[in-house]
């Protein structure tokens, strides 16, 4: 047996005897946990891509659901160089982006004021939800990466090479309403991206498959050249099945079934609206107000022509069901423009 040195702090034992069935080899930097992540720093260069970050717009932003994804907890095998905690969060923000009814947010290093274990994702309930709530986020999305590996299964003959290489990434996301602390339920998803190959080939074959074996650490994670990688494709695959997971559960409001869904009350920046538990509504829920249009008139003779169409004027969100036709909301955006009588709408 020969022991090859290929990173720092890795070795790898070259024998010709051979090997069980199938063999694990771990990725560098992807064996047992050391005491790396007990050292970790928190400094601006942590801070998320602005592009994977959606900013509060328009009221139109406002009927979005917007979730918090707080820094991940890690306990898969990894502990090489790769802030997962941080950036598997703004990798799933960038997939959640495209959503139109979901607003992602992260948090910024250099003002939340984590400390180093909230970073690593070690957060608490009561925490995570004054983290959402200080964002004006609706929900709080905590998460876990129970798996990010890349393994080879070698061949059982000595004659053979390496039979297949795989990546896979397994991550479990627990959102929870701001609103009341409710939990909104649990989804876990995995990405599998493998070589496909079978049977025993030509090692030579694989000579790319064994560079980004040991060399995939030194890659920038989200890189394109990372994406061509079996466990790049794997997390693209894993955040995709999760960003579709989470539009389904935090799903839009439903279509009110009253005959006119409206404001019935004000009072400061809250309101009452005239539908409730038999209409579907949900604590949580949003919904557009708009006006009746503006009267228009002939500005010769002074004769009513009739009204402008409709316009948004703001956004609302149930804070509490009172009864089978009545809720009271909150309203977050046009406070100076909500009328009494004002329509309501599912959007």
């Amino acid at each position: 047996m020969r022991w090859v040195r290929v990173g720092a702090g890795v070795w790898l034992a070259l024998a010709c005897a051979r090997l069980p069935e199938p063999s694990f080899v771990p990725l560098m930097g992807m064996g047992e946990r050391g005491a790396a992540a007990d050292s970790l720093a928190v400094g601006p260069g942590d801070r998320a891509p602005a592009n994977a970050v959606t900013v509060p717009g328009d009221s139109s932003a406002a009927l979005a659901q917007s979730l918090l994804l707080l820094p991940f907890r890690n306990t898969s095998e990894y502990s090489g160089p790769w802030r997962l905690s941080v950036a598997v969060p703004a990798t799933l923000a960038a997939a959640i982006a495209g959503s139109s009814s979901l607003r992602p947010l992260l948090l910024d290093s250099t003002r939340a004021g984590l400390n180093r274990r909230e970073w690593e994702g070690s957060i608490t309930l009561e925490r995570g939800l004054a983290l959402a709530r200080g964002a004006g986020a609706d929900y709080a999305v905590f998460g876990e990466i129970e798996a990010l590996s890349m393994k080879r299964f070698r061949a059982t003959v000595p004659v053979g090479g390496y039979r297949s290489y795989e990546g896979l990434t397994r991550i479990t996301l627990r959102p929870v309403r701001v609103i009341d602390q409710e939990p909104a339920g649990t989804i876990t998803r995995d990405g599998l991206e493998d070589t496909k190959q079978y049977g025993i080939t030509n090692p030579a074959a694989y000579v790319p498959f064994e560079k980004e074996y040991f060399l995939l650490n030194q890659m920038a994670w989200g890189s394109p050249e990372f994406g061509e990688t079996l466990v790049g494709k794997s997390v693209n695959k894993c955040v995709a099945s999760l960003a579709a997971a989470l539009d389904s559960l935090i799903a839009p409001p439903p279509q009110l079934r009253a005959l006119e869904p409206a404001i019935v009350d004000l009072e400061g920046a809250r309101a009452y609206i005239n539908v409730g538990l038999a209409d579907g509504v949900r604590t949580g829920d949003k919904f557009g107000v708009w006006d009746h249009g503006r009267v228009l008139t002939d500005p010769n003779t002074g004769l009513v022509l009739g009204r402008t169409l409709p316009r948004r004027v703001g956004v609302v969100q149930v804070e509490q069901v009172l009864s089978e036709h009545l809720s009271v909301v909150r309203i977050l955006d046009g406070v100076d423009q909500v009328r009494p009588e004002y329509s309501v709408r599912a959007e």
